[in-house]
């Protein structure tokens, strides 16, 4: 799961749509794009990203942002990669892999004999068994969370889906070829080892005081051991060790940052991340095109401006307006713009856990009538996107080919979003509420278009019985998972096109279902759903979740966010991504003329 630290959080299992694109400059007639044009290339190519990066590993809590996956298309590989259509392509250039078995669940993969970490350590199984061990949740800490009550792991991540279903890896220190056994299907297994997973196991081991020696033979030793207090060190680095400081103000030492993918991490200064050609990648597939790629970290109310001025090559703000499309339109020929509905959805999450202001389901359907959804889109999503319009499901989004069946199937999700503030005072009533509700919502600080949004749930829902108190918070973020931090929370999903991987934000005790929701029907239909592997019964099981969800009010959906990107019309390659992967997903194969 990954989350957008300015609008959207983690993955959900909702399909590919079809983008509006417009075509990128090429070449004169006498001098096609194709046809001498490296002869003239830019060596350097600047992206703007809405906010730092936070980490080289990814794949824990704190540091589950889409703006490290940004990072990681380049960085680093896997055995299979995202398109921008949200569809898994294998990845030769990292490895093979093959379903020898149905019953159970089998793979086999083969990493290339020739993948090496950009230190020239070899990609190889301790690599593979540590993500086993850090993602699969079976390494007990002996401490108990006091929220859940279930025994904390001692690795923190941001989500086991899929490897808490898979079996302890067998295999021999250096070994390029190992198997996977389920203990039970995965609808979602090719998605498991994909960029941004596999960290490198000999800086963990290294780190932790044991000797990376022996193709990491000491880490084997103790994951395939079971040795807790052995794996409790390099669980504590896995941690943290590879975080960034906020605003990335610096790198940590490079050295503890290899790269398995055509790019390096090279060096950063206040908030610009600077990659260079990994001159140990082996790819030819993949391999980078430009020599240096900087992500500078720009506020979406200044990308424009910085496109328009050249000091950035792309953007792809995080929270678009309408004024961003005008301004970006203003540019004229110099600029591409392009336009569509992304996979990602705002949403506000409530907290329910027992005592919580959100705790009675009345209470929750009460906020969810009098939020404003409808002059929502009016007002942020049709004048970017004018087939925009509000959204009523939480796995499927409006224009996908099943939604419309699906909300058929879930008349409990039916809306047109326009404001009830009767019908909301009516549900206040009934959950014995005779004082306005008091709710704190919080909100990334930074975006103008979270407090606008804010501003119209207030002018709203204080009609109806709520008094409304904005929380805009800086690092709202590393607050979501605080019980008491907040009473709601506005912000976004983000899509990744599978079908599982949304699990841990509804499940009981779910890594990211931070409103503490708890509904044993909803756990049950994910427990099928996520080790179903028949396409044909993903909808059926999707439309009674969808239903559950909307009886119970999980959450309040609003919209499908409009998606704009703009970058010089000298760039080539550029192509729309609504998925979670974002925008970099092919800059290895970007080229810009001078």
């Amino acid at each position: 799961m990954r989350n957008k630290r300015t609008m959207t959080l983690a993955a959900l299992s909702i399909g590919a749509l079809m983008l509006s694109a417009c075509g990128s400059a090429g070449g004169t007639a006498e001098t096609p794009a194709s046809e001498g044009a490296a002869e003239n290339l830019a060596s350097t190519i600047n992206i703007a990203i809405s906010q730092s990066p936070t980490g080289y590993n990814g794949n824990t809590a704190a540091t589950n942002s889409v703006y490290n996956t940004y990072v990681d298309n380049l960085t680093s590989s896997g055995f299979a990669a995202f398109t921008a259509a949200g569809e898994l392509e294998a990845n030769p250039d990292f490895g093979t892999y093959e379903k020898t078995s149905d019953d159970p669940l089998t793979i086999k993969y083969t990493i290339n004999d020739d993948a090496v970490w950009s230190d020239g350590t070899p990609i190889d199984y301790d690599d593979v068994l540590l993500t086993w061990a850090a993602l699969s949740g079976t390494h007990p800490s002996g401490e108990t969370d006091p929220e859940t009550g279930a025994e904390a792991d001692i690795f923190q991540a941001s989500s086991t889906n899929g490897f808490a279903l898979m079996e302890k890896i067998e295999g021999e220190p250096g070994a390029k070829e190992f198997e996977t056994v389920f203990s039970d299907p995965y609808a979602d297994w090719e998605a498991l080892l994909t960029p941004g997973t596999l960290m490198p196991a000999h800086i963990a081991a290294e780190q932790a005081g044991m000797s990376p020696e022996g193709d990491g033979a000491e880490l084997v030793e103790a994951i395939q051991a079971d040795d807790i207090e052995a794996l409790k060190p390099v669980a504590e680095f896995w941690n943290a060790g590879w975080n960034y400081e906020v605003d990335l103000p610096a790198l940590p030492d490079t050295a503890l940052l290899p790269s398995s993918g055509p790019y390096k991490l090279d060096n950063a200064t206040d908030g610009t991340l600077t990659l260079v050609k990994n001159d140990k990648y082996w790819g030819e597939e993949h391999a980078g095109k430009t020599d240096t790629i900087v992500f500078k970290t720009i506020v979406d109310e200044e990308a424009v401006q910085a496109l328009q001025n050249g000091d950035v090559d792309v953007i792809d703000p995080s929270s678009p307006t309408v004024d961003t499309k005008a301004a970006l339109e203003q540019i004229g020929e110099t600029v591409t713009v392009d336009t569509g509905t992304s996979l990602t959805f705002s949403h506000i999450d409530l907290d329910q856990r027992p005592g919580a202001v959100f705790e009675d389901v009345k209470v929750r359907q009460a906020f969810n009538a009098c939020t404003p959804k409808a002059d929502m889109v009016d007002k942020f999503v049709t004048p970017i996107d004018p087939e925009g319009t509000v959204m009523n499901l939480r796995e499927y989004q409006p224009g996908q080919p099943d939604y419309d069946t699906v909300l058929e199937g879930a008349p409990a999700a039916e809306g047109d979003g326009t404001a009830d503030i009767e019908g909301a005072k009516a549900l206040l009533a009934e959950a014995g509420k005779t004082e306005p509700v008091r709710v704190s919502l919080m909100y990334a600080a930074t975006s103008q278009l979270r407090a606008d949004m804010v501003a119209l749930v207030k002018d709203s829902c204080d009609k109806a019985g709520f008094e409304i108190v904005p929380q805009p918070e800086a690092e709202w973020s590393a607050k979501l998972s605080q019980p008491g931090a907040w009473d709601a929370v506005i912000f976004g999903w983000s899509g990744s096109g599978l079908v599982a991987s949304g699990e841990s934000i509804y499940v009981s005790g779910g890594e990211q279902n931070f409103g503490g929701y708890a509904d044993p029907e909803v756990d049950r239909i994910w427990s099928e759903i996520v080790t179903n592997t028949d396409e044909e019964k993903v909808v059926p099981l999707k439309t009674e979740l969808e239903q559950r969800l909307a009886e119970t009010q999980y959450n309040v959906v609003l919209y499908a966010n409009a998606d704009i990107i703009g970058h010089s019309s000298k760039l080539q390659g550029v192509e729309m991504n609504p998925t979670q992967t974002g925008i970099t997903w092919n800059a290895y194969s970007w080229t810009k003329q001078n």
